[in-house]
C-alpha cells in the first residue's frame, strides 16, 4: 500500500479535486474529515458524467467504497478491483483511519507475468480523430464507459492519446459558459477545443510484446497502445494486465460481473454466457477466461464490456443498452460474430463458405 495518500474533505471545490487529480494523475481521491476518518471516494469519471459544476463542494459526489484493512491478502484486493471497477481502495485501521491505499498499478508493477503477451490482454482500441471536438469524445467516452481514447490522424495513423483526467483539466477552469446551465458538460470550451489540442504522446508497443517489459510504462503512461502498422489496434491498462492474476476457481473460466442491477440479473447474465460459452465449444480452443462488466449510467442506460481470453487469443466487444439483460445479448451476438469471422479466416479458403453456413450460431 502507498502510505502518502492524497485526500481531500467534503467542503473542498470539485474544482480543487480535478487540479490534484490531473497534477498527481488520479482518477479517485479519498475524502476524509477532520481526524483523518475514511468518509468515501471521489472519482474523476463520475463528475464528468453528472455535469458537475466546479465550484460545487464534495460533499454532494462522495461515493460509498468497500475498504480493506492491512492483513487483506493480494489476491482478494484484487478480486475486488475488478469486482467493482474501481481502481483503487483505501486502507483503514481502527474501524475508520484512513492509513493508507492500495491502486492497481501497485499491484501491477509488483507482480511478474511470465510469458504473456500485448496481444493476450489487451481491448479492442476505440478511437478518436484528432480534429474532432472535445465533445464529441467525452460523449464517446461516457457512451462506453472508458477512460480513454486513441487519437488518430484522418488516415488512421495513432497521434496521441486522451484521457478523463486530460478532459477533467481543461474544463475544471471556470470560463465562459456556453448556456444557464452551470455544469461542466455545458461549459463553452467541451464545443470549441480540439481533441489534438489537447492530447498527450501515445506510449505504443507492437503485437507480441511481453506484459512484464510494459509495467513500468503503465506506471508512467496510465495506458499502452498496441499498433500494425502505426495504427491503434488495442489498448492495455492495469486492470487488463490485473486479469491475469485473477484467481481462476472452479475451472479455467470465470465468469466477473461487475454492478448488476439485482442477483436476478446476475444469474440472467451468467446462464446468457454459460450458454454462449457452450455453444461456442470447438470454435474457441483452450478458454481461459471470461470477465463481464457491467456498469448502470444515471442516465438509466448500462453499459456492458465482454472479453474471452483463450491460450493465444483475446475476443472483446461492448454494448449498451436500458437493462443488462438486453446489453448481454447484445454483447454474444458481436462475439458470436467476431468469434466466426476469426474462425473462418484460419480454414482453407476452399472450405470456408461450406463451413459456415453449415454451423449455426
Amino acid at each position: 500500500m502507498i502510505k502518502d495518500v492524497v485526500s481531500l474533505t467534503p467542503e473542498d471545490s470539485v474544482s480543487k479535486a480535478l487540479s490534484l487529480m490531473h497534477s498527481h494523475r488520479l482518477n479517485q481521491i479519498p475524502i476524509v474529515n477532520d481526524t483523518s476518518d475514511y468518509l468515501g471516494m471521489v472519482f474523476a469519471k463520475e463528475f464528468l458524467s453528472v455535469n458537475a459544476s466546479p465550484e460545487s463542494k464534495l460533499k454532494g459526489f462522495v461515493s460509498k467504497t468497500p475498504t480493506l484493512s492491512r492483513e487483506v491478502t493480494v489476491e482478494r484486493a484484487i478480486e475486488m478491483i475488478l469486482n467493482t471497477g474501481n481502481r483503487a481502495f483505501p486502507v483503514i485501521e481502527n474501524r475508520s483511519k484512513l492509513v493508507g491505499i492500495v491502486s492497481e498499478m501497485d499491484i501491477v508493477v509488483n507482480a511478474r507475468f511470465g510469458h504473456s503477451t500485448a496481444d493476450s490482454v489487451m481491448s479492442g482500441a476505440i478511437v478518436q480523430e484528432g480534429e474532432d471536438t472535445l465533445g464529441n469524445a467525452l460523449s464517446k467516452l461516457r457512451r462506453y464507459n472508458i477512460s480513454r481514447l486513441p487519437v488518430i490522424s484522418r488516415d488512421g495513423v495513432l497521434t496521441g492519446i486522451i484521457n478523463v483526467l486530460d478532459i477533467a483539466h481543461v474544463i475544471s477552469k471556470p470560463r465562459e459558459r456556453a448556456s444557464k446551465s452551470p455544469g461542466v458538460g455545458t461549459m463553452a470550451v467541451v464545443r470549441i477545443v480540439k481533441v489534438k489540442d489537447i492530447m498527450r504522446n501515445a506510449y505504443s508497443v507492437e503485437q507480441g510484446s511481453k506484459i512484464d517489459e510494459l509495467t513500468d510504462d503503465l506506471k508512467d503512461h496510465e495506458e499502452v497502445v498496441v499498433v500494425g502498422n502505426n495504427r491503434p489496434i488495442g489498448v492495455i491498462t492495469p486492470k487488463d494486465v490485473l486479469e491475469l492474476l485473477l484467481p481462476k476457481h472452479g475451472g479455467p473460466t470465470f465468469i466477473h460481473i461487475s454492478d448488476p442491477e439485482s442477483e436476478d440479473d446476475k444469474h440472467e447474465i451468467e446462464r446468457i454466457m454459460t450458454k454462449f460459452l457452450k455453444k461456442i465449444e470447438g470454435r474457441l480452443e483452450n478458454v481461459q477466461l471470461v470477465t463481464i462488466y457491467v456498469d448502470k449510467h444515471k442516465t438509466r442506460k448500462y453499459s456492458i464490456r465482454a472479453r474471452v481470453m483463450t491460450n493465444h487469443s483475446i475476443i472483446d466487444a461492448k454494448a449498451v443498452a436500458y437493462d443488462p439483460i438486453s446489453a448481454s445479448k447484445e454483447i454474444v451476438s458481436k462475439l458470436e460474430r467476431r468469434i466466426k469471422s476469426a474462425h473462418s479466416a484460419k480454414l482453407p479458403k476452399k472450405h470456408r463458405r461450406g463451413t459456415i453456413r453449415k454451423e449455426e450460431f
